[in-house]
């Protein structure tokens, strides 16, 4: 093991975070969490973890979870195509690999869900296989170490960044010298702030040497957000006190389970179809609340619409909504939803309800 690989991984052994998945090896638990942890912070990571392998000790009971339970498990987390691509992989493992876990990257990545990335730290860390494994920590760390200013972020810079990993790697413990990369990114090498003096590479590092580390890597170009005006309908059952569902197929926030949602554009439309709905008192709640999902930056707005006497379906597809509708006691609602999104409209019922039961309910 050269000079450089020692360094990092002997900063690894006496330095690194304790993490539930690191007591064992384990691919289940790897797998899982390397999934959960793409684009959620660990802080909300380690709980949902600890709870979903308690609920799901073994890919075969990730395969045969029911929808309710997966969506239960992953509330919180965001992103919940993730759960599902999951469970398919869970299911293609447990239905055309005969329960037997892929054994290296190129296996890894024919099952559903898998990329190059979670691959590469599954095959390295389960199975010491020298794969390089690059996030954004990784290309921070090695931006740094090379004094990349520029062309980071564009295939042929990540590529420059991958060749340089790969070429790192030892032939001892290749999955921790991934793991201290990472490792190195999030608690030292930070995007600000970095730690300078607590590196193990700093005398490697040529931004240190060059007073670069506040523009090496540049920034990542971004795309301009897209502003969104989103409606969320609260259909309530006062009689019965329940809250209506859908299962989302399409439009926006499609394939999650939520309130059926109208935008902008929509909601003079509705608003009158709405007013042509017998047996039905609707209004707008006064907040909103603002929410980001990827590139979009949404204005969510709530219009609560009460059935004085149950309507059938029939007339709620008037608005569009072609997905049924599922009743559930409002004490049921929040394990339901599996958008944050749904949950802030649904705290916004809930603020409101509170408000008007104190009788300072104010419908405006």
């Amino acid at each position: 093991m050269d000079q450089f690989a020692k360094k990092l991984i002997d900063w690894y052994d006496h330095h690194h975070r304790l993490l539930p998945w690191r007591h064992t090896r384990n691919i289940y638990h790897t797998w899982v969490c390397e999934v959960m942890s793409q684009q959620t912070t660990l802080a909300v990571v380690v709980p949902k973890f600890s709870e979903f392998v308690k609920h799901l000790p073994t890919v075969y009971d990730l395969a045969t979870c029911d929808e309710e339970k997966l969506r239960e498990l992953w509330s919180g987390l965001g992103y919940y195509a993730r759960a599902r691509n999951l469970r398919k992989g869970a299911q293609f493992i447990i239905e055309q690999l005969n329960n037997r876990f892929p054994q290296s990257y190129r296996e890894w990545l024919q099952i559903p869900g898998c990329g190059p990335y979670t691959a590469a730290v599954i095959a390295s860390i389960c199975f010491n296989e020298k794969v390089a494994c690059v996030d954004g920590n990784v290309v921070r760390v090695v931006s740094r170490l090379l004094g990349l200013c520029k062309d980071v972020w564009s295939s042929s810079g990540k590529s420059t960044i991958e060749d340089y990993v790969a070429s790192m790697i030892p032939e001892e413990r290749p999955g921790d010298f991934n793991q201290a990369m990472m490792e190195l990114g999030a608690t030292v090498c930070r995007k600000t702030k970095p730690n300078c003096p607590a590196c193990p590479l700093q005398e490697n590092c040529l931004a240190f040497a060059n007073n670069w580390i506040d523009i090496c890597p540049p920034k990542k170009p971004r795309r301009e957000p897209v502003n969104v005006e989103l409606f969320a309908i609260l259909v309530w059952r006062k009689s019965t006190d329940k809250l209506a569902i859908v299962d989302r197929k399409n439009g926006f926030l499609s394939k999650t389970v939520g309130f059926p949602l109208l935008q902008k554009l929509e909601e003079t439309q509705a608003k009158e179809v709405l007013k042509s709905l017998p047996n039905l008192d609707f209004f707008e709640l006064p907040t909103k609340f603002s929410h980001a999902i990827t590139h979009h930056r949404i204005s969510g707005k709530v219009i609560l619409a009460q059935e004085i006497e149950n309507l059938n379906f029939d007339s709620w597809q008037k608005l569009g909504f072609t997905e049924p509708f599922h009743w559930f006691p409002k004490s049921d609602i929040a394990s339901k939803l599996s958008t944050a999104f749904d949950n802030k409209a649904f705290k916004l019922f809930l603020d409101y309800q509170k408000d008007y039961e104190e009788g300072a309910g104010n419908r405006e």
